[in-house]
């Protein structure tokens, strides 16, 4: 082999070696490019399966929450029903019960009719059948031998010692007032 014809062959052996390596790197990158079109096929493909099971959970839910809501309304409505009943049930018989008995009466165009006084007590409701009897209390024993203390003092320092009549109101107002004794 020539001297000359190393060098060309060494070119062309370099090139081919060039060009190997540039198809290889071409088929890595064709391949990667797959591989990445691949994984967000398969992406895309796991996010709508996620979307459709979530927007079927929401609709569950929803469907559950309209569910909860009907039956309130109905139970609500069930005891609007049942009040109103046991309403017009009471009315009916608060129309049949006896009226109570007027305390006050009086002439009207010569026929005797009652009239409401405000200032009488209405009619007992209940009337105890046994009588009321005072509990026996007896009498408290008096001791007949009462000592007096005498005092020590003069009796010009008792002339002093006036007491005076003082009218006392208490704060609840329940009473007017009433007199104390007041002593110094």
């Amino acid at each position: 082999m020539p001297a000359a014809q190393i060098p060309r062959v060494l070119n062309e052996v370099e090139r081919r070696e060039k060009e190997r390596k540039l198809i290889k790197k071409m088929a890595e990158k064709a391949v990667r490019d797959l591989e990445r079109i691949q994984l967000q096929e398969k992406a895309k493909g796991k996010y709508k399966e996620w979307l459709k099971k979530k927007r079927a959970e929401e609709s569950e839910k929803k469907k559950k929450e309209e569910e909860k809501e009907q039956k309130r309304v109905a139970e609500l409505q069930e005891k609007k029903e049942k009040s109103e009943k046991i309403f017009r049930e009471w009315l009916q018989h608060a129309r049949n019960k006896p009226r109570p008995v007027l305390h006050s009466y009086g002439y009207t165009n010569g026929k005797l009719s009652g009239y409401p006084d405000g200032n009488s007590y209405p009619a007992p409701a209940y009337c105890n059948p046994i009588p009321w009897k005072p509990i026996h209390v007896p009498p408290p024993k008096e001791d007949k031998n009462v000592t007096v203390k005498k005092s020590k003092r003069p009796i010009s320092s008792q002339s002093y010692r006036s007491s005076s009549m003082v009218i006392h109101k208490p704060k609840n107002n329940l009473c007017i007032g009433s007199l104390h004794r007041k002593q110094r």
